[in-house]
């Protein structure tokens, strides 16, 4: 063999072995991005802001002497039990009820997590809470964000700070485009404020179904002209997330 001819070939073998290092090495990672990147598969979530004590939870499970009935939106290829449920209450008093409602759930296999004494809000931190503390028949339906709630002016509620949570960046961070998301709404008048604040966020990007149950705008207090604003608002925050393919389906437990 030549000098010319040994020199020649040279390059060649350096050529196929790098080709074959090559190969090798974006078949693994490949198998490594395989292992470590799974396809997620799409979850059922409920979302219940204003949980009260879990009574809204039975009426979404279908069960038999639920407080009230409903039919709320499920996904062809989910049952209710199926769902992975969160519970969100800010009356203290109902704390014991949820914790009961994960722990009974749970032996059934049912996923159900709890955010006792936490304000459903527009962002994280602390806010003010008023109690209604007289109608216990009623599971104390008239605590509220606002001291000018009816009920929490009868009860005389001065207030208790409890942690609040940014529902809408929750959202975003907690569930992904392709899940099936339901979210049900019964806060005494804070959906004036959180409806907004959904639709500024771009929740719908989460978000298949919002059920809202309405209640009168004045509980939120302040002059006509304040009140009226604030309807304005939420009726065009409606108009927005319905426009964005948000499911607003009426919505009243009648609780």
């Amino acid at each position: 063999m030549s000098f010319n001819s040994r020199y020649t070939l040279f390059p060649v073998a350096l050529i196929i072995s790098a080709l074959f290092l090559f190969t090798t090495l974006n078949q693994s990672d490949k198998s490594y991005r395989a292992t470590q990147l799974p396809e997620s598969k799409p979850r059922y979530i409920f979302v219940d802001l204003g949980a009260n004590r879990a009574d809204s939870l039975e009426a979404f499970l279908q069960h038999q002497g639920a407080k009230f009935s409903h039919t709320f939106p499920r996904p062809e290829w989910a049952s209710y039990d199926d769902a992975e449920i969160f519970l969100f209450e800010a009356n203290p008093v109902f704390n014991t009820h949820l914790v009961e409602a994960k722990e009974r759930y749970a032996k059934q296999g049912i996923k159900v997590n709890i955010f006792p004494s936490t304000v459903v809000d527009v962002t994280d931190g602390i806010r003010t809470f008023f109690l209604d503390t007289v109608n216990d028949g009623h599971d104390f339906w008239g605590s509220s964000i606002y001291a000018t709630h009816p009920d929490a002016v009868s009860s005389g509620s001065k207030g208790t700070n409890l942690t609040s949570i940014n529902i809408s960046t929750w959202l975003l961070r907690n569930t992904l485009p392709h899940d099936f998301v339901v979210v049900k709404m019964d806060i005494e008048g804070a959906e004036y404020e959180i409806v907004p604040h959904m639709a500024e966020m771009r929740t719908w990007v989460v978000m298949d179904h919002l059920l809202i149950e309405w209640h009168d705008a004045t509980v939120t207090g302040g002059t006509p002209e304040e009140i009226d604003f604030r309807r304005k608002r939420a009726e065009a925050a409606v108009t927005k997330l319905k426009a964005e393919g948000v499911n607003l389906p009426a919505y009243d437990s009648s609780a």
